[in-house]
């Protein structure tokens, strides 16, 4: 197949795309003379698949930081620098990701690449899937010209995900989450010669050479998808869950039901922990905590994963309970756990019971029930128990009459 499709092509996607129609003008105006400058990655699959693009991702040949510069520049937007990596991200509408094209070698399996500068051909020619080797030149002697050399764009229309060559899983098991995530994302099925070097570079060891700081970065994303329990049922038909931590899993059903309750009662989770601790679930509490640590997780997200990771206990707790000893419960473990828990409890708790707050506070006890330290905690969780199983009035005076009440100051 030629690596350029008719000059026409890239010009009738970009037509089709008003935000990518409006950004081009000024992407061909930050190029030097002669410079060729090209849309690539997400934003093409989506004028491919008449979608409208979220974001713009750009390589340039040449100096991709200097061209960031120009642009930001135009744009008027902040640009943040990523110079060791030659790349750049532009906060503009719609944001643009800047990278220096570029060749990579790896020396061995599971290390970071040695880079050079290179040309649009040869950076197509480096990544993992031919559905990421497609380019819509903008700017340059070639501008209008479609490159899909590996023939992508035949394969987005087809809904078919291929790899650029058999051995771009063991050069880096990063790429095979990110095949799950595509293979989702674009509702496209994994060609036999993908699954096959999937499963043997799992099986082979190859994830395993992947740092784990790596790993977890690229797992995170998984959280980020609409569908992250269809992303997770390829890696584990694939083996790799198994293959970055023994004793990883993912139940399919579990984390979809996890995202439904989720989506419809606490949008405010922390997706990326409770998947995490839906992965962790069946490991030893000692090396739960020791993985989600060496991936470098912050102790806000991993106190949220572990959590998650403990639902099951938490739902064994609550099954069955008033709506009282529910919140209770619920109300010491993040949310992320009490999603993780699942059921009709959580789902109470969730939607309406941790929402609920009490008229009085602790000065309004200490004032009314003339009690001191520990004394205030305990009577306002027994004020609130009080009140959701209906015994007291969801209103302040009431609230305050409960307290005013000297027998509820004894302990016993």
């Amino acid at each position: 197949m030629s690596a350029r499709a008719g000059g026409t092509d890239a010009r009738a996607l970009i037509a089709a795309s008003a935000r990518v129609r409006e950004a081009v003008p000024l992407l061909i105006e930050a190029a030097e003379p002669g410079q060729r400058v090209a849309l690539v990655g997400g934003v093409v699959r989506d004028l491919l698949r008449g979608m409208e693009a979220r974001e713009v991702d750009v390589v340039v040949e040449g100096d991709g930081v200097a061209y960031a510069k120009r642009l930001a520049a135009l744009t008027g937007a902040d640009v943040r620098i990523y110079a060791a990596f030659g790349t750049a991200t532009i906060a503009s509408r719609p944001p643009v990701d800047v990278a220096t094209a570029r060749s990579e070698t790896y020396t061995e399996s599971g290390a970071l690449p040695e880079v050079t500068p290179a040309t649009l051909e040869q950076d197509l020619a480096r990544r993992d899937l031919t559905v990421n080797a497609i380019a819509a030149v903008v700017a340059g002697p070639d501008a209008g010209a479609l490159l899909d050399p590996f023939g992508g764009a035949a394969d987005v229309q087809a809904g078919v995900l291929r790899l650029l060559r058999p051995d771009a899983f063991e050069e880096d098991a990063t790429r095979l989450v990110r095949a799950a995530r595509y293979a989702v994302r674009l509702g496209a099925t994994p060609d036999p010669t993908l699954v096959h070097a999937a499963k043997a570079a799992c099986h082979g060891g190859f994830v395993a050479l992947t740092g784990p700081t790596r790993m977890m970065d690229a797992l995170r994303l998984v959280f980020e998808e609409s569908e992250p329990a269809a992303v997770l049922s390829f890696l584990v038909e694939w083996g790799a869950l198994a293959a970055i931590e023994p004793g990883l899993a993912a139940d399919r059903a579990q984390v979809q039901s996890a995202w439904t309750l989720m989506e419809d009662e606490a949008r405010d989770a922390d997706r990326v922990a409770l998947g995490l601790g839906l992965m962790t679930s069946g490991l030893e509490p000692a090396r739960r905590t020791g993985w989600l640590t060496e991936g470098g997780l912050d102790r806000s997200t991993i106190k949220s994963a572990l959590a998650a990771a403990n639902g099951p206990l938490l739902a064994t707790t609550i099954a069955g309970q008033s709506d009282a000893d529910v919140d209770e419960a619920c109300a010491r473990v993040p949310a992320e756990g009490v999603i993780a828990a699942g059921g009709d409890e959580a789902a109470r708790y969730l939607s309406r019971l941790r929402h609920m707050s009490l008229g009085v506070d602790g000065d309004d006890v200490r004032r009314v029930a003339a009690v001191e330290g520990p004394d205030i905690g305990r009577l306002l969780i027994e004020l609130r128990r009080a009140c959701i199983d209906g015994t007291v009035a969801d209103n302040r005076d009431a609230q305050l009459a409960w307290l005013g009440d000297g027998a509820r100051t004894r302990g016993d």
